[in-house]
């Protein structure tokens, strides 16, 4: 959703001054470190704890973003938003290839990726008609801070899927009918 809609978001919340452009630059910045940032955390801490940091951190963002009404703000906002960004696109494939190794990890990958891809479509769809509807982003954040708040309390529950165990059949010998 910000992403997509970082420069309206500025013209919305900074009353007309066009920072658009500096906002994605800044963004994107934050993403590259919430890239690295957040492998390092995963190493520590694993996956689905750092998960539910980020997660939880977004929900905060997105509660604080309908207040980020200076240039200075916004762009503190739009860093940290695409550090969130960065850290899942570290997170997901680490913690997929953790879950189910790595024999697959194309096929495995390419479904969270397309998931994340569903939701970066709907998402940012969807906030353009909150934001038609509404003429403001504050709804639209809204509920992006409670699909952060649902995906930090799925980082909570999931758990690793259990490995599978190798049944072993004894094969005994054929015996000759002659």
């Amino acid at each position: 959703m910000i992403i997509g809609h970082m420069a309206k978001i500025a013209a919305a919340q900074l009353s007309g001054i066009e920072l658009g452009f500096v906002l994605v630059a800044v963004l994107a910045i934050g993403n590259a470190a919430g890239r690295i940032v957040a492998g390092i955390v995963s190493d520590r801490i694993g996956g689905l704890k750092t998960m539910f940091v980020v997660f939880a951190f977004q929900a905060g963002l997105m509660l604080l973003l309908p207040r980020a009404v200076s240039p200075v703000t916004l762009a503190v906002a739009a860093a940290f938003v695409g550090f969130c960004y960065g850290a899942n696109l570290s997170l997901f494939p680490s913690t997929t290839a953790g879950f189910f190794g790595t024999k697959h990890l194309g096929v495995n990958y390419g479904l969270v990726f397309t998931a994340w891809g569903v939701g970066g479509v709907f998402g940012s769809m969807s906030a353009g008609t909150i934001v038609d509807t509404t003429g403001s982003y504050a709804t639209a954040y809204a509920v992006a801070a409670v699909l952060c708040v649902f995906a930090a309390g799925l980082s909570l529950i999931t758990r690793p899927p259990a490995p599978k165990m190798a049944t072993v059949v004894e094969h005994k010998p054929l015996r000759d009918a002659a």
